[in-house]
């Protein structure tokens, strides 16, 4: 028999690109279950649905929760959380061999469902700072936020997204984790001819801190050039709100957001995919998100503001052009410095580069820690210090 698989992840699971990499990589060699939101993933041969009801992770009793974080009391809040409580209500402890827990807020319970041989923590971002900075957040969610981090210790192994986040895992907390990046399937096709005009996209979600606003921004008084926004809606009236904010400027359309496994092909209809993130958290700093590698995977050019860990890698392999900063007036010059021979010459990089950023390279660090973790693994106590 297949040792048994959990894959924790608090996300709609069929729309989180990084899980469904995990789900495929190891579901030949293991039986894949799945817990997270929403309906269950192709692939795996249980799923374990929180519902939209238990999405939440304070728990219901303000009072309560809120004194047990004063009180330091963080496993028995940890416990109280609505999404963990029905976790731990559907999955019964020790059922499984090997968990991977998915961001740091999966890291206890799969401690506290105790898979027999160990479990994987993949931490998809700089968790203690995701929250905010505020008095409240300090006094109370980042003494929280660092009980879960210590949680990390009882994992057999550790990933994170970027080498940004190792080094700075590694600095600050003495975690040692090796590197997936959200790679992209490697995709067997050739650059498209380039158009007239220039065919422009930017994929993602429409969240007021990712500044689509300032992608708009640039658009105006370009020639030569328009720009598709294909976002997934992030809360009621996100996308409303820019498409009117874009109702004057006639070279950005909006077009529906499509399902994962239709992103390259959709993306190949382009020429350049821009992705523009705003420094305005330690994350966003740090980012380095499947869009990038999903561009060049469809072997677009690439457009990107000076976000250090896509810079690298857009001037390493000459994929296109980084903005001076993260302004309108910025990006707009980076667009207007397109032409057809550069772009061109940007897609035949991409294409060069696709096979080393693509995810067949960049997830044997999972499959080495998942495979490590069942052929030996070791047992956990029950001790959440």
């Amino acid at each position: 028999m297949k040792p048994r698989l959990l894959i924790l992840c608090f996300s709609p699971l069929r729309r989180d690109p990084r899980v469904l990499r995990q789900i495929a990589l190891l579901g030949d060699s293991y039986d894949v279950s799945t817990c997270g939101f929403g309906l269950a993933p192709d692939g795996v041969s249980e799923h374990f649905e929180i519902p939209d009801s238990s999405t939440g992770w304070w728990p219901a009793d303000v009072r309560f929760a809120g004194a047990l974080l004063v009180g330091r009391q963080f496993e028995r809040f940890y416990r109280n959380e609505p999404r963990v409580r029905k976790a731990l209500s559907l999955i019964q402890r020790g059922a499984f061999d090997v968990i991977i827990a998915n961001d740091l807020n999966t890291v206890p319970l799969a401690a506290l469902l105790a898979p027999t041989k160990g479990f994987h923590a993949d931490l998809h971002e700089w968790e203690p700072r995701i929250p905010g900075s505020g008095f409240k957040w300090r006094a109370m969610g980042l003494p929280y936020a660092h009980w879960q981090l210590r949680q990390v210790r009882r994992a057999h192994s550790v990933t994170t997204v970027n080498e940004g986040l190792a080094e700075s895992y590694a600095t600050e907390y003495g975690i040692t984790a090796d590197v997936v990046t959200n790679a992209a399937e490697f995709a067997d096709c050739n650059p498209v001819d380039t158009h007239s005009p220039l065919r422009l996209v930017h994929s993602g979600g429409s969240n007021p801190g990712r500044r689509i606003d300032i992608m708009i921004d640039a658009m105006r008084g370009v020639e030569g050039a328009t720009l598709d926004l294909m976002l997934m809606s992030t809360g009621a009236g996100t996308i409303e709100s820019l498409k009117a904010y874009a109702k004057d400027i006639p070279n950005v359309r909006f077009r529906e957001p499509v399902p994962f496994a239709d992103m390259i092909p959709t993306l190949q209809q382009y020429d350049v995919g821009i992705s523009m993130l705003p420094p305005t958290s330690f994350n966003n700093t740090m980012a380095l998100p499947n869009k990038l590698f999903e561009y060049v995977q469809a072997r677009l050019a690439v457009v990107v503001g000076p976000s250090p860990e896509m810079a690298r890698i857009v001037q390493k392999h000459a994929l296109g052009v980084v903005s001076g900063d993260f302004t309108p007036d910025s990006l707009r010059e980076a667009i207007r410095s397109l032409t057809t021979a550069n772009v061109d010459r940007f897609k035949a990089n991409s294409h060069a580069a696709a096979r080393e950023l693509s995810s067949e390279k960049a997830v044997r660090p999972w499959s080495e820690a998942i495979d490590a973790i069942a052929g030996g693994g070791r047992v956990l106590t029950d001790k959440q210090d």
